[in-house]
């Protein structure tokens, strides 16, 4: 359940400007650091996610941005740092679907061999009330010495802009994209199917989200608590 919670919203950021008409999420000036915490549905913090981007260069025709993201749990235990990489292409913002995986439980296999698919997720230049998103995946095949070891894969699919809406949350408020999608997560034969509530801000990112079972029972949320 907890990396569920984790999948969406360690992408907390946007442009506030950039060329072609892309409107994007993730910040373009390095140093930019991001907090987000994560809590349980009972509001108890179990992780703390910070990002800061590392580096913004156009590279073949594109305006690509490296994020470096660490959480820390409860119990102040810091995670691995991992890189990410979103980009502008055309006016559509493309989002590293590696950044859905568990980082931790990524890192139990950091001696092993990693393969990757995906379909990055896109956000378009103007998001509007009941636009359909475009689906997204990533799938990893662990592999060590030649022997298959786990896939892993997460889909977000259904994604739909619910409404354009205000939302105060501790960094402070905003209009956004209300988006709700499904978010399938599975890990060798274990699938777990929760439903996802986004807000996105043009200029900040996901600014909040809240995740629910397939019972429709809040299983947890984050929230954008600092900009630096």
């Amino acid at each position: 359940m907890k990396k569920i919670v984790l999948i969406m919203s360690l992408i907390a950021f946007a442009f506030s400007a950039i060329s072609q008409n892309c409107e994007t999420y993730i910040p373009t000036t390095v140093g930019t650091k991001v907090t987000t915490q994560h809590f349980d549905k009972k509001d108890k913090l179990t992780s703390t996610v910070t990002t800061e981007i590392k580096s913004v260069e156009m590279i073949d025709g594109k305006q690509q941005v490296v994020v470096e993201t660490q959480s820390v749990d409860a119990d102040g235990i810091p995670s691995e740092k991992t890189e990410l990489t979103y980009c502008c292409n055309g006016d559509v913002f493309e989002v590293d679907t590696k950044s859905m995986l568990d980082q931790g439980q990524m890192g139990a296999y950091e001696s092993m061999q990693i393969e990757y698919t995906f379909e990055n997720l896109q956000y378009p230049p103007k998001m509007t009330a009941g636009m359909q998103l475009k689906d997204g995946f990533v799938e990893a095949v662990v592999t060590n010495e030649g022997i298959k070891m786990v896939t892993i894969r997460v889909d977000v699919k259904d994604s739909k802009v619910e409404a354009i809406e205000s939302i105060t949350v501790p960094a402070g408020t905003y209009d956004a994209a209300k988006i709700n999608q499904t978010i399938v997560s599975k890990t060798g034969f274990i699938t777990i199917q929760m439903q996802s509530i986004q807000w996105m801000v043009n200029g900040i990112g996901a600014v909040r989200t809240e995740t629910y079972n397939k019972k429709g029972k809040l299983v947890g949320y984050s929230v954008v608590s600092m900009v630096e």
